[in-house]
């Protein structure tokens, strides 16, 4: 059996950003709107509490955490404010499930 390499495998930095992100969209309801977001073109709030069917205080607080985290960013589009994903990795990750999820779909037909 060979020996373990001992060297880290990544710095502790680069990992507590990651893990952050993770933490961010770890929630069902955040992942959701997630991929709404990707999906949609030009979604805004009420739009997205809606289509979730949660109220729009509980879209509006999941909405705050990932904007805090640097995930998702606002534009406001005459009376809309609109979003879209701001996070080039969690713009990745989100469309790796959202591949997945149509893959799964198609395998269940």
């Amino acid at each position: 059996m060979a020996a373990m390499n001992t060297k880290v495998p990544c710095a502790d930095e680069f990992l507590t950003e990651y893990a952050k992100k993770l933490k961010a969209v770890g929630h069902p309801i955040r992942l959701r709107l997630l991929c709404l977001i990707s999906r949609e073109e030009d979604p805004c709030v009420s739009d997205l509490w809606q289509c979730l069917k949660q109220p729009q205080p509980v879209i509006s607080q999941h909405l705050a955490i990932l904007k805090e985290n640097g995930i998702v960013e606002a534009e406001v589009q005459k009376t809309r404010r609109v979003y879209s994903i701001a996070d080039p990795f969690i713009k990745e990750l989100v469309k790796k499930i959202l591949a997945e999820a149509g893959q799964k779909k198609t395998d269940s037909l």
